[in-house]
């Protein structure tokens, strides 16, 4: 696979996180303490997804 692909596949699974903690957080399944967490995680998987997707050969 291209790492571009994988950039991409890992930018979605970043953004997927950032969507689900903020539905999470706001219909009240999630709780305050677990959200930094999870902001932090799919922070870290969109910045690793972005850089990967802009990575020229």
């Amino acid at each position: 696979m291209d790492n571009r692909k994988i950039g991409e596949l890992v930018l979605l699974i970043g953004i997927a996180l950032f969507v689900g903690g903020a539905v999470g957080l706001i219909t009240g399944y999630l709780s305050q303490d677990q959200t930094p967490q999870i902001g932090a995680l799919a922070l870290l998987f969109v910045v690793i997804g972005a850089s990967m997707k802009k990575v020229k050969k």
